[in-house]
């Protein structure tokens, strides 16, 4: 099975992989997630989290983090993220790179290094490489080298 999602859903893909490992062992592509609700904006983690209410040395969203479930990874998944994000900020992803090293755990990572939310011209080319994501891990197959938009060009 493969799973990806977008911001929210980039979120919920990398969730789904951390928290249920023996359901969502498959392949994954989690693109711009707002990892930790403690670094994006505060109406979003309130709307859907409650207020954050700070105990001691932790608060009320830290078991919802997802680089504090990292190190139960399983399956394949490619983080994406783009640098000049103004919703949600690279940091968000980063934090769960950082958790997946100290874990030990393979993983990709594509960062686009001018790109905003949505990555802007470069959409493209992470819809190409989501779908040859998971054409090699989960069909087993490489995929075809050369593309065009809406279609592949027959190889020499």
């Amino acid at each position: 099975m493969g799973i990806w999602g977008h911001s929210g859903g980039g979120f919920a893909t990398a969730a789904a992989m951390f928290r249920h490992p023996d359901f969502f062992k498959g392949r994954a592509v989690a693109q711009s997630g707002n990892h930790d609700n403690r670094n994006y904006e505060d109406d979003w983690g309130e709307r859907y989290h409650g207020m954050l209410m700070k105990t001691g040395d932790t608060d009320s969203y830290a078991a919802e983090a997802n680089q504090t479930h990292a190190a139960n990874l399983r399956g394949k998944l490619m983080l994406a993220h783009g640098a000049m994000d103004d919703n949600v900020p690279p940091y968000n992803t980063l934090l769960v790179v950082d958790a997946l090293i100290k874990a030990g755990k393979d993983f990709d990572l594509l960062m686009f290094p001018n790109a905003r939310h949505g990555y802007g011209a470069d959409n493209n080319y992470m819809m190409r490489r989501r779908w040859d994501y998971f054409v090699r891990h989960l069909r087993g197959a490489e995929p075809p080298r050369e593309y065009q938009i809406g279609r592949v060009s027959s190889l020499p």
